[in-house]
């Protein structure tokens, strides 16, 4: 056998509904490659080409009925007859096989015959319009007829239908749903597409394989127009007519236009060469020829279907690859072999000595359910050797680093470490003549792993260049099958090419930091991108507004990935959550029981309790000097928000003030915002929460830790107030009793601390004894954040952001028990301009209004409550410099910049809170209740409705 090549397919003989057995007759043209897909020609004695449709062996095709149904929804619901195949087009098929299948054994063919012409009847109700509008003609006449006829099915004679195997009975079920699905007009979907893991967006997405031309060594696709249009260069012989080509061609390049199969590059270009003459052979002379012809007209990747009979990978191939004009091509070919339709093992090694420098892949096949094709060939255990020598029989296993063995493409080593499979058993492809029909073997599962190369030489066109870089992606990529690692059936595994257009290995990735240095604009800062990829990547990486860019590393080459931004980027939460820590402190002072006490002469006393007081420190005098000035201490449990949930902690200060209230000093930790701006209006801490209050909403992200200030009666009626106030979030502490995954913990150890620190000038005025106006001026510097949105990289804000505010505040008694308030603040936010994140006149707001009524249901109650608009980006830019590639052809790196407006009136928050307390049987009683709703639902982490309370009582 040795010399002789054929083409490798076969699918059911319409005209007979039969699966002819292959004998596998010798050519009697020695030294000649044939194209056996074919059956045996009894006038010949040899194997033929197939003329239109080709016979698999029969019994190595195994059942199918139900194995081929798309994924629900990828069918468009809009023509809403079309459904999956498990049920076909119409939900009578599973019924019509089960029937069929009893009829076989009662030779009762009376309701097999029913239900079948049941289906025509509704086929031809639901389809008539589609099929008299293509053909003008009507649905019996048009698909009816000639279906049966092709069958050789007359339903008013029930023995037509017996004596049928399953697989046939199947098949012809399959067929009438190919057969009208040609009306429908849309792409059909086919079940390839689901074990691969493609779907037509992953196309769209990647380019489609418009920078890409592939070598078609095969019959030429002269009768299909679709394909013949992508064709930029024709040779070889002619006049051979032969669908092979075509049907291998439609897999790859088929458009997307709305009819028959969609091919997984459309956009690609095929430069064909046929080496088949009119006896539907060639030799190897022919094969190199055309290897030769496509490859010089710029063929990166060469599809081969064809092949000896008996091998899986025949010697020959290395005299090909040592030829001088291919061997040229060894640094810019990746040449997809197909296996090859045997069903046998290879057994004995290859000698490849000289050709190992070129790039190939050999293609098994399997069937819908991921077994090895019956007859797919395999490799077994043996080895592409040199000079007799194999040099490396390591394989590779699960778990281990892939990576770490380099050059498994470069050297002498087992053939199942160059060997992949895909599926090959009954696909849809074009029959060559403007139709469909569906065809198996080894031949269809190798055009899939050419079309994913063209899609990744597409994306990154640099890899043209790189193909061995190509072969480890599409081979590292597929999806394990059989023996764990790769083994001597399935090799590497099944053809995955979402995993193919992703990365091979998220904890590889890395980015390079822009720094702004005029000298180091191309490299950046090397930074490891691990932790941004913690749970994963989908098939498409990009923003829709803005994006990053990181690399992976294959062997030679990198090459590329569009991250979103939302990915970097973190607001003080985690998993998408945000803390109600203002809801929490709540609930936790009133558990404390601190209802309020009041410093005096005589020590701690008991004050009447009112609702406020359950958010105030409790304070106490600790001493007086004998001149007037007095000492407090303030302090209240309280809890910490850390990126891991709420943490108990205590707030407090020292309180040093002057005789007559002429000025005051104050240092302490905890509550920064309270202590410097807390008033009789604006007392809880969460009207300062940027998250949940409009109040001066800067001192916010700076409230938590050390603060400082002083405040001076410079006339009767005015005060002025300076105030410093720090937040650091300590990333050690945030671990502490977090229960927590070692992907969040190296995640949010790269974030690493939160540092805010604000400086606050207040001057507050009093108009009369009922109205009191004040205005706030307030600078917020964070460290490597932009207000409270911090990234993975320390470099992206530079030396950090600087937020400015005014804020104006007003309150005023009605009465003596209904207070009103207001506030309303204007920042603008600046960054670095040597950061990787720049802002330009980023201008935010917030403002709050609301009324405290004390004496509501008796005398010793209060009620508070509150409208705010929480901080909200009105107007802004954000200018964002990044390393990225530049140059596509040739993957240079440089600086990409975006800009984009980050301002989101759409996302616009009002938020109403109620709190209510009361006090009752003298104070030994107390209840608590307290609610809050977001008027409208724009953020998943914050919660649209709560209510709590607390009921409490001392004996």
């Amino acid at each position: 056998m040795g010399g002789t090549v054929g083409s490798y397919s076969s699918s059911v003989d319409p005209l007979r509904g039969l699966i002819r057995a292959f004998e596998g007759d010798l050519d009697p043209y020695i030294g000649r490659i044939r194209a056996f897909e074919g059956g045996i020609d009894p006038a010949m004695g040899r194997i033929r080409a197939f003329e239109g449709d080709i016979d698999p062996y029969r019994g190595l095709i195994r059942a199918f009925w139900g194995d081929l149904a798309p994924v629900a929804g990828e069918i468009d619901p809009s023509i809403g007859r079309i459904r999956a195949f498990t049920d076909s087009f119409v939900p009578s098929s599973s019924e019509i096989s089960a029937a069929w299948t009893l009829a076989e054994q009662t030779q009762d063919y009376t309701q097999v015959t029913s239900l079948l012409n049941g289906m025509i009847s509704q086929s031809a109700q639901e389809w008539q319009g589609q099929v008299q509008q293509i053909t003008n003609s009507d649905f019996k006449t048009a698909v009816q007829t000639p279906f049966l006829a092709k069958w050789n099915v007359q339903l008013d004679q029930p023995e037509t239908l017996a004596g049928w195997a399953l697989f046939d009975r199947q098949a012809f079920l399959l067929d009438w749903y190919d057969t009208v699905l040609n009306y429908s007009g849309m792409d059909r979907y086919d079940h390839w597409m689901n074990a691969v893991r493609w779907t037509p967006a992953i196309t769209q997405i990647q380019g489609g394989g418009s920078d890409a031309v592939i070598g078609l060594v095969d019959f030429f696709a002269a009768n299909d127009a679709d394909v013949r249009s992508k064709v930029v260069y024709s040779g070889g012989y002619t006049g051979v007519n032969n669908a092979h080509g075509a049907a291998v061609g439609s897999l790859i390049v088929a458009s997307h236009d709305g009819k028959g199969v969609m091919g997984i590059a459309p956009r690609a270009k095929v430069a064909a060469y046929n080496p088949f003459d009119s006896s539907m052979t060639a030799n190897w002379a022919d094969v190199r020829a055309g290897i030769s012809a496509v490859g010089s007209r710029g063929a990166s990747v060469i599809n081969l279907s064809l092949g000896v009979e008996g091998f899986t990978l025949p010697s020959e191939w290395r005299d090909v690859f040592k030829t001088s004009a291919i061997d040229s091509f060894k640094d810019k070919t990746i040449y997809v072999i197909a296996a090859g339709n045997d069903g046998s093992v290879q057994t004995s090694n290859i000698d490849m000595s000289g050709a190992l420098d070129s790039t190939f892949l050999i293609v098994g096949s399997v069937d819908p359910l991921g077994r090895i094709s019956a007859f797919s060939n395999t490799p077994g255990t043996a080895c592409i050797t040199v000079s007799a020598k194999c040099e490396n029989t390591a394989v590779f296993k699960p778990g281990g680093d892939k990576f770490s063995n380099s050059d498994y493409l470069k050297e002498s080593g087992l053939l199942m470490n160059r060997f992949l499979v895909a599926p090959g058993e009954m696909l849809l492809v074009s029959d060559g003549a403007g139709g469909v029909t569906r065809m198996s073997g080894t031949s269809f599962a190798a055009p899939l792993v050419s079309g994913a190369i063209a899609l990744i030489q597409d994306r990154w066109p640099w890899l043209k260049n790189h193909p061995r870089d190509v072969a480890k992606i599409i081979l590292e990529s597929a999806q394990d099958l059989g023996a764990p690692g790769v083994d001597a059936v399935y090799g590497h595994g099944l053809l995955d090419i979402e995993a193919a257009q992703s990365a091979l290995d998220f904890n590889k990735l890395k980015y390079y930091a822009y720094d702004g240095a005029a000298g180091n604009k191309k490299n950046g800062k090397e930074v490891n991108a691990k932790a941004l990829l913690a749970k994963g990547v989908q098939a498409s990486w990009a923003g829709s507004n803005a994006y990053f860019t990181a690399f992976e590393e294959i062997d030679s080459a990198e090459r590329d990935f569009l991250i979103p931004l939302s990915s970097r980027l973190f607001d003080q939460s985690v998993n998408g959550r945000a803390f109600q820590s203002y809801m929490y402190d709540l609930f936790m002072t009133w558990v404390s029981g601190n209802a309020g006490f009041q410093g005096g002469a005589n020590g701690l006393m008991p004050t009447k309790p009112r609702f406020a007081s359950l958010t105030d420190n409790a304070k106490a005098g600790i001493g007086q000097s004998g001149n007037g000035w007095s000492y407090a201490m303030k302090g209240r449990f309280m809890t910490r928000e850390t990126r891991f949930g709420l943490q108990p902690g205590f707030s407090s200060s020292l309180e040093v003030a002057a005789p007559d209230g002429f000025a005051s000093f104050a240092v302490g930790s905890g509550d920064g915002a309270l202590s410097i701006a807390g008033n009789g209006a604006m007392q809880l801490s969460s009207d300062f929460n940027p998250l949940t209050g409009g109040n001066d909403p800067l001192l916010g992200f700076a409230s938590g830790d050390a603060h400082m200030s002083a405040k001076v009666k410079v006339a009767p009626n005015l005060r002025i107030s300076f105030g410093l106030t720090n937040n650091r979030r300590d990333i050690e502490n945030d671990f502490r009793n977090a229960p927590l995954s070692e992907d969040l913990i190296s995640q949010q150890r790269l974030l690493g601390d939160y540092e805010a620190t604000a400086l606050n000038v207040r001057f507050d005025r009093s108009l009369g004894e009922r109205t009191n106006v004040s205005v706030a001026l307030t600078q917020l510097h964070e460290a490597r954040a932009m207000l409270g949105v911090r990234s993975l990289s320390s470099d992206d804000f530079g030396k950090g952001t600087v937020s400015r505010s005014a804020t104006l505040s007003s309150d005023t008694m009605i009465g003596d028990s209904l207070q009103l308030f207001a506030s309303a603040t204007v920042a603008r936010t600046s960054s670095d301009r040597s950061a990787s994140f720049r802002l330009a006149k980023m201008t935010s707001t917030a403002w709050q209004v609301g009324f405290a009524k004390s004496n509501l249901l008796g005398s010793n109650d209060n009620l508070r409550f509150t409208l705010a608009q929480p901080l909200q980006v009105e107007a802004g830019q954000v200018e964002f410099s990044s390393i990225g590639v530049v140059n596509r052809e040739t993957g240079e790196r440089g600086v990409i910049t975006q800009r984009f407006d980050i301002a989101d009136p759409a996302r616009r928050r009002i938020r109403a809170e109620a709190h209510y307390g009361a006090a009752m049987a003298d104070g030994k009683t107390n209840l608590a209740l307290f609610s809050s709703m977001e008027t409208r639902n724009v953020r998943s982490d914050i919660a649209r409705w709560t209510v709590g309370g607390q009921f409490r009582t001392r004996f």
